[in-house]
Order: C-alpha cells, then sequence, then structure tokens
C-alpha cells in the first residue's frame, strides 16, 4: 500500500489531543498534504476546559473541519460520536487513512471499513524519523 502520510487523513480526538498538549499540532500539516477532522470531535475537544484549549486552538488551525452524513448504524452502536464521525467522514470525502487511536475504533475502520489506521505513535515516529522531532520518549 502507498505511503500512509503521502495521503489526506481524517483524524479524531485522541491524536489531537495528545499533539496538542504536547505542543505538536504543527507537525501535522508536515507529515500530511491535508488533515480533516469532524464538527464532532471539535464539540469533543471543546466541551470541557481542560487547560489546554490554547494548544487545542492551535492544533486545530492547521486542520479542516468538516461536516458529515449521518454515521453507518453500525458505527453509531459500537463507537462513541467522535470516531463514528471520522470514520463516516474519510467514507464522505474518499479518504482511505484515518487516526485513530482507540484499539475498538482502529479495529471496526480497518476490517468493517477497509481504511488505513494509524495512530499517535505513528505520527511521532514519523516526525522523528523525518527530523522534525530530536527524540520520542514514551510511545
Amino acid at each position: 500500500m502507498a505511503d500512509f502520510f503521502a495521503h489526506p487523513i481524517v483524524c479524531n480526538t485522541g491524536p489531537l489531543i495528545a499533539l496538542s498538549r504536547a505542543s505538536l499540532g504543527h507537525l501535522l500539516p508536515k507529515l500530511f498534504p491535508h488533515v480533516m477532522t469532524t464538527q464532532t470531535v471539535v464539540a469533543e475537544l471543546t466541551a470541557k476546559d481542560a487547560g489546554d484549549t490554547d494548544a487545542v486552538r492551535q492544533t486545530l488551525a492547521h486542520v479542516e473541519i468538516v461536516a458529515t452524513s449521518t454515521p453507518d448504524p453500525l458505527l453509531v452502536t459500537e463507537l462513541d460520536a467522535g470516531e463514528a464521525s471520522v470514520i463516516q467522514a474519510a467514507r464522505d470525502h474518499g479518504i482511505t487513512g484515518v487516526l485513530i487511536d482507540e484499539r475498538r475504533a482502529r479495529r471496526i475502520a480497518s476490517e468493517a471499513y477497509h481504511l488505513e489506521v494509524r495512530g499517535t505513535c505513528a505520527v511521532l515516529l514519523r516526525a522523528k524519523r523525518e527530523g522534525f522531532i530530536s527524540s520520542i520518549n514514551q510511545c
């Protein structure tokens, strides 16, 4: 399969939070040609103030926020609203890659919808390999 990082992706809440808290949200446009997330994910990110609102806003400045159609019933039944919206957005926009950390959502995206899935660790590893960060303490 072609290089995951050479194609647009749709990103879920977990990776956006992790990268924001590490002040690494700026890596997304350096590693991917286009990064999207959904209005549902943005609502999850801004639902409560966890003290990282400014960092999250800075990360979101690098991401296109898209609307989605009503998610497939399987998604709504099995996943939380953000995960379901990310997978549905990928389907709606013809995107083959999603950035999701949660194991169940990764499995459903991959097995049921044939999407290519990566998580925050893959982003950090690629950023290190490309020379954008010097080290990764834990992944």
